[in-house]
Order: structure tokens, then C-alpha cells, then sequence
């Protein structure tokens, strides 16, 4: 009879520690989840405290090529010009012809790429949340600029 009240004694205390093991592992994933969601409304606030000081939305958009240039070569090497060749062509079409006005964007891509170099050593977890954020900014900008009665 003792070994059978030690075994149940033992089991009520095994179900107890994982019963506190499955409390922690859920608090520690809602902190996470807090966390993150935290730092991507942080990014979110920064890039749009940025976009204000922009003059217009051509180069508030290519400012934000330049930083996602700088994000994704930093993650995916210096092989990987996507977000340079797309501003390229934004230029091509937004500037064509005329070169101060090309060299105003350029100005503002190289801005954006230094602002994020200043701000990131090696790509992880706060690169992402950048992206991310960089991401729905230039797709809220290329909308705006897709409008066809916004303001040249």
C-alpha cells in the first residue's frame, strides 16, 4: 500500500510541475507575441514620424527603396539588387530626362540606405520587423502615387 500512495503521490506532483511547465511555456509565448507586435508598431511609429519630412511621395518612395535595399542585401548578400533595380526603374519612369530631378531621388535612396546601414549590423529578428514595416509603407506609398487624381 506505500508504494502504491508514493506512486500517487509522486503523479499528482509530476502534474503539477507540467501543469505550471504548460502556464509558463503559454505566458512566455504571449510575451513574445506582445513583444514583437510592440517593436513592429515602434517601427511602424518611426517610419511614419520619417515619411513626414519627406517633400513628396516620389522620393519619400525611393528613400524607402534604399532602405529596403539595405535590409535585404544585408539578410540575402550583395548579389541581391531587387530593391535597387526597382528604384532604377521608378526613376526611369518618375524622373526621365530630367537629371536634377534624378539626382533628388538618388539623394533620397542613398538616405534611406544609410539610415537603415546606421541602424543594423547583421540581419535577425529586428531586420524582419523593419522589412515588414518598410514593406506596408512602400505599398501604402505606391498606392498613393497609383492614384490618378493625386497632386503631381
Amino acid at each position: 500500500m506505500k508504494h502504491v500512495v508514493c506512486i500517487f503521490v509522486c503523479l499528482l506532483m509530476s502534474v503539477s510541475v507540467f501543469a505550471q511547465d504548460a502556464r509558463t511555456s503559454a505566458e512566455t509565448e504571449r510575451a513574445a507575441r506582445e513583444e514583437a507586435l510592440s517593436a513592429r508598431e515602434q517601427a511602424e511609429i518611426r517610419i511614419e514620424q520619417d515619411m513626414v519630412t519627406m517633400s513628396n511621395l516620389v522620393e519619400a518612395l525611393s528613400k524607402n527603396l534604399g532602405q529596403m535595399h539595405f535590409l535585404r542585401t544585408l539578410c540575402r548578400g550583395n548579389n541581391d539588387q531587387k530593391w535597387r533595380n526597382k528604384a532604377r526603374d521608378m526613376m526611369d519612369v518618375e524622373a526621365s530626362g530630367d537629371t536634377a530631378r534624378r539626382r533628388e531621388l538618388i539623394r533620397a535612396f542613398n538616405a534611406g540606405y544609410y539610415q537603415e546601414q546606421s541602424r543594423h549590423t547583421q540581419c535577425g529578428q529586428a531586420v524582419l520587423v523593419d522589412a515588414a514595416a518598410l514593406a506596408e509603407n512602400g505599398r501604402h506609398l505606391a498606392n498613393m502615387l497609383g492614384d490618378p487624381f493625386r497632386e503631381r
